[in-house]
């Protein structure tokens, strides 16, 4: 079959002369064109330059309509505007999964202390060290009463997993001298990986009344990483209208969680005995985790004489025993200090290899108070629904 001819396809001349004809033809208007073309771009280069300064104007006065027709708020206060969006995106791709915006974590800690789980190891963490409020400005002035939320979201559940928590008839009060917030969390692991994590955090200082509250800090900071090759500390810092605030974590590789138990198994605490209950590990030894410090005298229990920790859960690497390299341990300091007498001071240390599961157990003596210390181990998930499994 022969090809068919349509338009835009012209049959070749059989005639030598005729071809001969046509190519000289061609080459003629090549030369042609090509003279009026490189004429034509002489000539209109300066319309080009010009073209491209219209519309590089015309897009300067676009993004200027764009931003007048922006809140307020993108202008004054572009992070706290951020954190907004991230709440709009949150809400549009979790929420029909993960609930509430507003939801805690409902994965409690020590979900594979006593179960074992194909699917659960050792994971990347963040452990939080501090939260400082690095810089006020706007006119507030030192000390700040503050009330409010900071939380840390992962890939685990991507609901709040409260780091600090405070009502405002509950207030903390912050110096310039002592500008750190007192951390009650994480409840649980913070699990890291290709996925970011968030740090979300609703701040106010409190006012004379509640009118005249003000909006420290609201953000949603966002941590990732390619995955590092040692565990390290690592600072994140955001900037809102009114304050700077510095996040100070590890980033944990290999890690197991560490759940710390404290409970008085006989006698009573000392009369007058301050105490301060700290955690670390030794391969970040410079960087302390206060769990527990009160000054007046009263150590805090509950009905089953379990002594209230403000924060329990520590990340722990733990080292493979095929790697010659130092074996991570979890150290624990008890510092027992009379009130009115300077030389009534008890310390102990404790030190605990990290284990995949199961518990660790520590007797101590504060005079004539007996206390055991339980360290419960468990590997870690990425997936929220085997937690579910190992604690229904």
């Amino acid at each position: 079959m022969g090809l068919r001819l349509g338009q835009g396809h012209r049959r070749a001349s059989s005639r030598p002369e005729e071809r001969r004809g046509g190519k000289a033809e061609a080459r003629k208007g090549e030369e042609s064109s090509g003279g009026l073309a490189r004429s034509a771009g002489k000539a209109e280069a300066p319309a080009l330059n010009m073209g491209g300064e219209e519309a590089l104007a015309a897009f300067g006065a676009r993004r200027k309509k764009e931003r007048e027709s922006e809140p307020e708020e993108s202008r004054t206060d572009p992070k706290a505007y951020e954190a907004r969006h991230y709440r709009l995106f949150w809400n549009n791709n979790f929420a029909a999964e993960c609930g509430s915006y507003e939801d805690t974590t409902s994965i409690s800690p020590m979900s594979f202390t006593d179960r074992r789980c194909t699917f659960a190891d050792m994971q990347s963490t963040l452990q939080i060290f501090s939260v400082k409020v690095e810089e006020i400005m706007g006119g507030l002035q030192w000390p700040l009463h503050v009330y409010g939320m900071v939380a840390a979201r992962d890939i685990v559940d991507r609901n709040r997993n409260i780091i600090f928590h405070r009502q405002r008839d509950n207030f903390q009060s912050i110096t310039e001298e002592d500008p750190y917030l007192a951390l009650t969390g994480p409840t649980r692991a913070v699990v890291v990986n290709v996925h970011p994590v968030y740090f979300e955090v609703d701040l106010k200082v409190k006012g004379a009344i509640e009118s005249e509250d003000r909006d420290l800090s609201f953000l949603a900071l966002c941590y990732t990483c390619n995955g590092p090759c040692i565990s390290y500390v690592t600072n994140l810092v955001g900037t809102s209208k009114l304050s700077t605030l510095k996040f100070t974590f590890g980033h944990i590789l290999n890690s197991v969680e560490a759940t710390v138990n404290v409970e008085v198994i006989s006698g009573r605490w000392p009369c007058d005995y301050q105490g301060v209950f700290t955690a670390k590990t030794s391969n970040i030894d410079d960087m302390d985790i206060v769990m527990l410090a009160f000054e007046d005298g009263k150590l805090p229990m509950d009905d089953d004489c379990k002594i209230k920790l403000s924060r329990r859960v520590i990340c722990v690497e733990l080292v493979p025993p095929e790697e010659n390299r130092k074996k991570s341990k979890l150290m624990l300091t008890m510092k027992a200090l009379h009130i009115n007498d300077i030389n009534g001071k008890v310390e102990h240390y404790l030190s605990f290899k990290p284990k995949k599961n199961g518990r660790s157990h520590r007797k101590i003596k504060v005079g004539p108070c007996e206390i055991q210390v339980t360290v419960a181990w468990s590997l870690l998930s990425t997936f929220k629904c085997f937690y579910e499994e190992a604690i229904s």
